[in-house]
């Protein structure tokens, strides 16, 4: 069943909104309203699978003389394994809400879409084959070079319009950083057997926002640790020096960082509008199941942009884990279009067991009765109109 979590807003809310309509209504006439709920509409948004670390040879030998742990693609692929958990979260997705289908939909109620990356399209294809085995459905993927739905600035769709100005703000904002998450910063420095000092500051150019220096490592290498806790089941990971509550004693660093870039407003707007606008476009008006395969800073920037936060048990406070999804869903309810939000992604056990077993985790972020028309104006007003673009497709299996 979904909403196995429910944020405090969203339980709040419903309270309020349940107390208010028996206080107004009698119990009699509430017994006599026909109460009718259908699905018009399903978005999800998912991170690709577990991949292989993007960094180079040269750059994770600076960050540790140690050999890391061998991976079976090159630098940023869907492994087998990043494959299989798709394939098998989907598969399970079958017989829950609101992916249940019975027989195929039709063709035309359907659209999955994929950024340019190899491991964004195989996340795709693992969904497909997971979730609709023999319903023949093709993943869509841009001829161009860079997405303009997922990568609006590096297709140059739009530009940053004041990059020094930016810049100068994103480091400001990580000011104290080292300091905050210091005991983070020491035990990275100590698993890796190389020190990391130094603060952290933004680069920021018309097409490009980053960061640079020791606490953006330390969370890269948190990353890493998290990947091969995904890749590795059954195994402690870091050189055999830690389980998931090491992973987790480390994440705030890595979410903070993350956070502090990909969920700041005006990065959010350059480089989440189209894909915001997307979704939007897609509950209003598109088939009744889209899939959106892109990266974990496509859901941080959907996240400042609509208001989103989660929390899922054994995991960090927006932590994104490879293979997470947002589901968006429009439905009618007594007539009225309301829309529902959650964030869904496997426990840390079920990413590490060997073979998946049980479904996702899922948190139910937006409280129930939130009406669609009200979202989509509150939230359509963020986006950053020359940032959005739609893509050509060709089809791929």
């Amino acid at each position: 069943m979904k909403a196995k979590i429910c944020g405090s807003l969203c339980l709040l809310s419903a309270a309020v909104l349940l107390s208010n309509a028996h206080a107004e209504t009698p119990s009699d006439v509430l017994q006599a309203i026909p109460h009718t709920e259908e699905l018009l509409n399903v978005v999800v948004v998912s991170r690709h699978g577990v991949r292989s670390p993007t960094q180079s040879a040269e750059k994770l030998h600076g960050w540790s003389d140690k050999k890391w742990s061998a991976w079976p693609v090159a630098p940023g692929l869907l492994t087998s394994r990043g494959f299989y958990l798709v394939k098998a979260t989907w598969k399970l997705n079958r017989s829950r809400a609101p992916f249940t289908y019975g027989v195929c939909p039709k063709p035309e109620d359907v659209q999955i879409i994929a950024d340019v990356d190899e491991r964004t399209r195989k996340t795709a294809e693992a969904l497909n084959e997971g979730l609709y085995p023999t319903c023949g459905y093709k993943v869509k993927v841009t001829s161009s070079e860079h997405s303009a739905i997922f990568s609006p600035l590096k297709a140059k769709v739009c530009r940053i319009d004041y990059p020094k100005e930016l810049e100068e703000k994103l480091t400001q904002k990580v000011v104290g950083i080292n300091e905050k998450f210091a005991a983070q910063m020491a035990e990275i420095s100590k698993l890796t057997g190389h020190e990391f000092t130094g603060p952290m500051r933004a680069k920021v150019s018309k097409y490009k926002v980053g960061f640079k220096g020791a606490p953006y490592d330390c969370s890269s290498i948190t990353e890493i640790f998290a990947l091969e806790w995904g890749q590795n089941p059954e195994k402690k990971v870091a050189w055999d020096q830690l389980d998931w509550n090491g992973i987790l004693h480390l994440m705030p660093i890595r979410v903070a960082v993350f956070s502090a870039l990909n969920r700041d407003m005006e990065v959010a707007r350059y480089k989440g509008s189209a894909l915001a606008n997307k979704i939007i476009e897609s509950l209003d008006h598109g088939p009744k199941y889209t899939y959106l395969i892109g990266h974990d800073t496509n859901l941080a920037n959907l996240g400042e942009i609509f208001d989103l936060n989660w929390k899922l048990p054994g995991r960090d406070q927006n932590e994104n884990t490879p293979g997470g999804y947002l589901t968006f869903e429009k439905w009618s309810v007594n007539g009225q279009p309301e829309i529902r939000v959650f964030y869904s992604a496997l426990s840390p056990e079920q990413i590490h067991a060997e073979r998946v077993t049980q479904p996702t985790d899922d948190f139910e972020i937006l409280p129930r009765g939130t009406k669609f028309d009200e979202w989509k104006t509150t939230y359509g007003r963020r986006l950053q109109s020359n940032c959005i673009a739609d893509d050509k497709y060709e089809n791929r299996k």
